[in-house]
């Protein structure tokens, strides 16, 4: 099964709604996201899209997506100064 528009509309939401503010780190994990709930219904179908997408949200941590925000806030800095 493929991950349709709407869901991925709901990845970008789901990563704003978790403090990711920019677009380009946005578009990344919802990327990772999607591929990673595809892969899942490839092993179970009858999951829903909303079990998968906590199944991995659960595997980024208790602080979610704040260890991936802080790195690329490093990164850049030290891209910039």
């Amino acid at each position: 099964m493929k991950i349709n528009t709407s869901q991925i509309d709901q990845l970008f939401i789901f990563t704003r709604q978790h403090y990711v503010e920019y677009y380009d780190l946005q578009s990344e994990l919802a990327d990772h996201l999607a591929n990673a709930i595809e892969e899942q219904w490839k092993e179970n179908p009858k999951r829903s899209f909303e079990e998968a997408l906590d199944i991995e949200f659960k595997k980024f941590g208790i602080f979610g997506f704040m260890e991936v925000v802080e790195n690329r806030q490093m990164t850049l800095s030290k891209k910039y100064n």
